[in-house]
């Protein structure tokens, strides 16, 4: 597939300009025939169909939503909603970006279309949202949801890595002050001791052999380590790698259930828009799943949809998968039961809305003084060793 930059004349004589994906220039002349243009130049595109701007970021992204969802819900024209939202965004590639939209619904396309050319800004789960809406004729519920479950999201990101950093640079900090105990002070120390290693106490034994390790295969260890990054990085493309690790994630002790707490939320979040907007429930699932965060838990949910387009309900489904929430099997039950899929995981929604940052700030409040414990408790165990051959030194002079 070839992406393009194209000039089209409309059905009303207007000149537009855009972006299309195609296999060729006759594709191209077929697609745009297909939205009442008529093509009259075309060149290949170096970037994907995003206009050859940068994407939106998660700021820009609930910028424009919930400006757009503002707007609809006033009752103004999406194709005026739209140009006005692209004189208010913040920086100058969204104007560029939401001009570009502009530019596709006078040129025919729909929203939903028109979002799909700009794919790099606006994900899958957000542009099958917005295609459900405009089906429905709920866009601007639609919007107003997205707008508050994106916000959700971004403020849960922000939260996280504002209360890391601190820990991040306290784990930076103790492990260069480690490398410095074994390997400058504690070797340039055990030199004032000539009667051999025979006769340290075992404590500084062992720290001298941890030391020694580390002197003599540093390079290896650097390689060692650059290798093991390496390797998951590209490991993490096999679907099956993804896949077992997102399930050992959800293992670790009380981080697990912190993982699973926020990829339960997300499913639930997307799965009652989805589900309130009108899609079937086979989309619901898929695309719904798609956007937990999980790779073991979105293998969950794609199974569940196949086994629902055959016959079997949701709540059997997840209940022969490992690892899905309780609380979700059993709000699903509730849905499935009363007929209100929708109300019953939009109430799931909210509880974790709720549940999850007061998750995050427990499991964040804890990670700082274990990090303290663990290496200080490391810190102290070197410095005894260190200590230890000079307190015997003073003891036989004494």
């Amino acid at each position: 597939m070839t992406h393009f930059q194209y000039s089209a004349i409309a059905a009303n004589g207007q000149s537009l300009n855009g972006y299309a994906a195609a296999e060729n220039l006759l594709d191209l002349d077929r697609v745009l025939e297909g939205r009442g243009l008529t093509l009259t130049s075309a060149k290949e595109s170096k970037s994907k169909a995003g206009g050859g701007g940068k994407p939106f970021n998660s700021t820009e992204l609930v910028f424009f939503t919930t400006q757009l969802a503002t707007l609809l819900s006033a009752g103004v024209p999406i194709l005026s909603g739209l140009a006005g939202v692209a004189k208010r965004m913040p920086t100058k590639h969204g104007r560029e970006l939401v001009q570009r939209l502009v530019v596709r619904l006078e040129g025919g396309l729909g929203l939903t279309a028109a979002l799909s050319e700009e794919s790099n800004s606006f994900p899958e789960v957000y542009r099958a949202c917005v295609r459900a809406g405009e089906v429905s004729g709920a866009l601007p519920d639609i919007l107003v949801r997205q707008s508050k479950f994106l916000e959700w999201s971004r403020a849960i990101r922000m939260t996280t890595m504002q209360a890391l950093i601190y820990p991040a640079m306290l784990v930076l900090a103790i492990l260069m002050l480690i490398v410095i105990l074994l390997t400058f002070v504690l070797p340039r120390l055990m030199k004032l001791f000539p009667g051999g290693r025979d006769t340290l106490p075992m404590p500084t034994q062992i720290v001298m052999a941890c030391s020694d390790f580390l002197m003599n295969n540093i390079a290896l260890l650097g390689f060692g380590t650059f290798a093991v990054v390496g390797g998951l990085f590209f490991a993490r493309k096999s679907a099956d790698v993804r896949q077992w690790i997102s399930k050992q994630v959800l293992r670790i002790p009380r981080y697990g259930k912190l993982a699973g707490m926020i990829a339960t939320s997300r499913f639930a979040s997307t799965a009652g828009t989805l589900q309130n907007a009108g899609c079937d429930i086979g989309t619901v699932l898929e695309v719904a799943g798609n956007t937990c965060g999980n790779a073991h838990m979105e293998h969950g949910f794609l199974q569940v949809a196949k086994e629902v387009r055959r016959g079997r309900t949701i709540t059997e489904c997840l209940e022969e998968i490992g690892g899905m929430d309780p609380l979700l099997i059993q709000m699903t039950h509730i849905g499935e039961s009363s007929g209100d899929l929708s109300g019953s995981l939009g109430q799931l929604a909210e509880y974790y809305n709720a549940e999850v940052p007061r998750a995050v700030k427990w499991f964040l409040a804890l990670l700082e003084p274990t990090i303290l414990f663990v290496a200080g408790g490391i810190v102290a165990f070197i410095l005894l060793a260190t200590m230890l051959p000079i307190l015997s030194i003073y003891d036989s002079v004494g």
